[in-house]
């Protein structure tokens, strides 16, 4: 039995979402604006600029801290063996000095060109335990310098230009070892242009996580070239100033970035102990800011860890992989546990027995920090022991472009929908608008027993709805009983009634589901053979198909309960329990 109607078109996403938007805001004319920046793309590419950056071409080099994170050694024996290279969900063959150059390659996916011009495949070939590696190395820097010498939109992207900066300096020494005497003028040479441009275009409009890379870049560059004199030292001192006021900032008071994703969270802590270790390298001493910082995000990781030892799923998030999230952990030096909140951000995490729940009980992020946000206010994740059990549906890196937009709904979270609109609008531009605000959040103990009372208003404007839910674990954690109200607000009658409502519980791919009870029940069967069950009263109770995206690569059909009902003038609530079967 599907409680949800299934009008979808061929290829249309299995969660429901006729209205997902409150309005389609047009996209401003070209005109002037475009003009100028078709110009500006004309004259970075023109061999006028391309001279400037020759300036001053620095004469020395020091190795700064040699990268030790963790390649894929079957990659790089793909890549030593066949030419083929893989990423974003695509691949394509990488040979030097080919008559088919990858760097720009026509027709190829972005993700992939980003991800070969970022040469963080240097550490596959470094991995794979083939000498010829380095070689190979070797040749295709060597080939990118001569072929992609001249500022492209494609290979001298900002965020892109940061991450191969970082990648050539840590892997310096190792190739080195394997080149030619000329390999490093050739390779400092082009290192040097490339931080000339970084350095211009890093002067404005840098936000979010792309801007702790691109100071990390920085960084590095002025530390490898600091022999060189005054000016890279004074350069060095000025990305550190402004590295530390823009984390002080960007990392919430919480310990959480900005963007509130958990796959963030991991990335920025990396760069940030990437930094401290290339200034230890060079025996100077971080900024007081950026260790406060490392140790602030290092117990906000382990909160959003499972059971499982991956991720939780909001805002863009995918599991990850365990062993880099337990590699981070460990270098970050602090022992410190997951707390039970995140005040500043919102999240909140229930523990108890082998149970964990973790719930978004916070405003989504403001704007420029909402390129990827999820319109999810409310909804939680659950675990059992080492078992996913409760999910929201997650994306990964490389997903289908229309799977990416569908899963930032609200349908695509476990958590309510009124009337099939998302509860913060996401505009045709990625950004959010109509955000869920005034999310507030009551928590309590009682005799080990947890509630967590939330509400947000996002669908206050549309329909004069507060969507209130509370939760509540028993000690053992064998019993989660929530309660999802659609009331007016300030106990005034609901402006819009008899809009439906859809309370869902997406499940892992794991688990298997079926009605029981004469359809007043879902039972749930875990991998271990563990047993859940859920009961609701209030609402009609089925299953209906979902999609998971949670596993980087895989797009996975699961199910997902969903609660359905009418909100009458006067408001209405709907209980549930989920809890554990014996035996």
């Amino acid at each position: 039995m599907t409680l949800v109607a299934d009008t979808r078109r061929h290829g249309e996403p299995l969660v429901s979402g006729a209205r997902p938007i409150r309005s389609v805001p047009t996209r401003p004319s070209a005109g002037a604006k475009g003009e100028r920046r078709a110009f500006g793309r004309w004259l970075l590419g023109s061999s006028l600029y391309s001279l400037t950056l020759g300036y001053a071409t620095p004469r020395s080099f020091f190795a700064v801290a040699a990268d030790s994170w963790p390649g894929d050694p079957v990659a790089g024996q793909r890549l030593l063996q066949t030419g083929e290279f893989a990423a974003g969900g695509t691949a394509g063959t990488v040979l030097p000095d080919s008559d088919d150059p990858p760097w720009q390659r026509a027709g190829a996916a972005p993700l992939w060109l980003d991800a070969l011009n970022g040469f963080g495949w240097l550490r596959d070939l470094r991995d794979n335990g083939d000498p010829h590696g380095a070689t190979l190395a070797v040749r295709l820097v060597d080939d990118w310098t001569n072929r992609e010498w001249r500022w492209s939109p494609v290979t001298w992207k900002r965020d892109v230009l940061a991450a191969r900066m970082v990648a050539w300096i840590r892997h310096y020494e190792w190739m080195a070892a394997a080149a030619d005497p000329g390999f490093a003028a050739r390779f400092v040479f082009s290192l040097g242009r490339q931080r000339v441009h970084l350095r211009r275009i890093a002067r404005r409009g840098m936000i979010g996580h792309e801007a702790i890379a691109v100071y990390k870049a920085l960084i590095y560059a002025d530390l490898a070239f600091i022999r060189d004199g005054k000016h890279f030292e004074k350069s060095l001192e000025q990305s550190l100033t402004r590295l530390s006021k823009f984390v002080k900032r960007y990392v919430l008071h919480d310990g959480i970035v900005s963007e509130r994703a958990p796959h963030l969270q991991l990335t920025v802590l990396r760069h940030l102990i990437d930094v401290r270790a290339a200034l230890a390298s060079a025996e100077r001493r971080a900024p007081a800011e950026l260790v406060a910082a490392i140790d602030r995000m290092a117990p906000m990781l382990r909160f959003f860890r499972h059971g499982d030892g991956g991720l939780a799923l909001f805002n863009g998030t995918w599991e990850g992989d365990r062993r880099l999230i337990d590699l981070a952990l460990a270098r970050t030096g602090s022992g410190e546990v997951a707390p039970a909140m995140a005040l500043a951000s919102g999240f909140q995490r229930l523990a108890a027995g082998t149970s964990l729940v973790i719930a978004d009980a916070g405003s989504p992020p403001g704007r420029g920090m909402d390129g990827i946000a999820h319109a999810g206010t409310l909804s939680f994740e659950m675990s059992a022991a080492h078992e996913r059990l409760v999910v929201n549906c997650g994306t990964y890196p490389g997903a289908p472009r229309d799977w990416q937009h569908f899963m930032r709904f609200t349908a695509a979270h476990s958590t309510a929908v009124v009337d099939d609109v998302n509860s913060t609008e996401i505009t045709n531009h990625g950004a959010l608008e109509y955000r869920a605000g005034n999310v507030l959040i009551d928590r309590a103990d009682d005799a080990g027993a947890q509630w967590l009372d939330m509400c947000h208003d996002g669908y206050r404007s549309l329909y004069g709805i507060i969507h209130r839910r509370r939760l509540w674990l028993s000690p053992d954690g064998g019993d989660l009983r929530g309660e999802d109200s659609f009331l007016g607000y300030e106990g005034r009658p609901v402006t819009v009634p008899d809009r439906r409502y859809i309370v869902r519980f997406h499940l892992h791919p794991t688990v298997k589901a079926t009605l029981a009870q004469s359809g007043q029940a879902v039972l749930m069967r875990l991998p271990s053979g563990r047993g859940w069950r859920l009961r609701a009263t209030g609402a009609g109770i089925g299953l209906a198909e979902s999609i998971y995206l949670g596993e980087e690569g895989r797009v996975r059909r699961t199910e997902q309960i969903v609660l359905v009902g009418q909100v009458p003038p006067e408001g209405t609530t709907v209980k549930w329990a989920l809890t554990r079967m014996e035996g």
